[in-house]
């Protein structure tokens, strides 16, 4: 219960930052934040890490507010990201993946009179998110087999690896979703 707690109140409040239009609101929001960083004794250095990583992202869409909107919705638009982030970043350090996947499975539950099924939405879930990484380590590795043979990350010879770094991934995929029902996640016979 405490987890659908949390993540309702994850989501409600990630919405509800978009609403805010005021800028002492919205920095109030990040200092609040940073203290509950502090609080739960978050490692500050691997969120900046991260947070790098995310820049680009970030800059791109202030910039595109700035030129379809103006300056203020720039700079509105880039501290509700960096809030985001922020309360994301914090929601996945306390969470693990098997609780955000229960957590989904337990809030679906209702679907189950219209016989949907919530274990197989649950499974989704995990192998969706423990995926992510992979994902990632497949990209590293395909950029640095480009660079040793010397050619430029292009469309067209992206185009080519896309393929078998595609099914690479799917029968990764395939391999934990095996793994979670050899470990009893979810009952096969259904």
């Amino acid at each position: 219960m405490k987890n659908i707690f949390k993540f309702i109140v994850f989501i409600i409040y990630t919405i509800l930052i978009f609403f805010i239009n005021d800028f002492k609101i919205l920095i109030c929001l990040l200092l609040i934040n940073l203290v509950i960083l502090g609080v739960l004794k978050i490692k500050f250095k691997d969120m900046i890490y991260n947070f790098k990583i995310f820049f680009p992202f970030i800059l791109f869409t202030v910039i595109l507010n700035i030129i379809f909107a103006n300056l203020n919705e720039g700079i509105l638009i880039g501290i509700k990201i960096i809030i985001c982030y922020n309360v994301t970043y914090i929601f996945s350090k306390r969470t693990t993946t098997t609780e955000i996947a229960e957590t989904i499975k337990k809030l679906f539950y209702p679907l189950k009179i219209f016989r949907v099924n919530v274990d197989n939405i649950g499974i989704i879930v995990s192998v969706s998110i423990c995926i992510i990484p992979v994902l990632r380590d497949e990209i590293s590795a395909l950029t640095q087999a480009m660079k040793a043979k010397g050619k430029l990350m292009k469309v067209s010879s992206i185009l080519i690896v896309m393929k078998p770094m595609l099914i690479s991934i799917l029968r990764r995929t395939n391999q934990m979703e095996k793994c979670l029902i050899a470990k009893v996640y979810i009952d096969d016979e259904k």
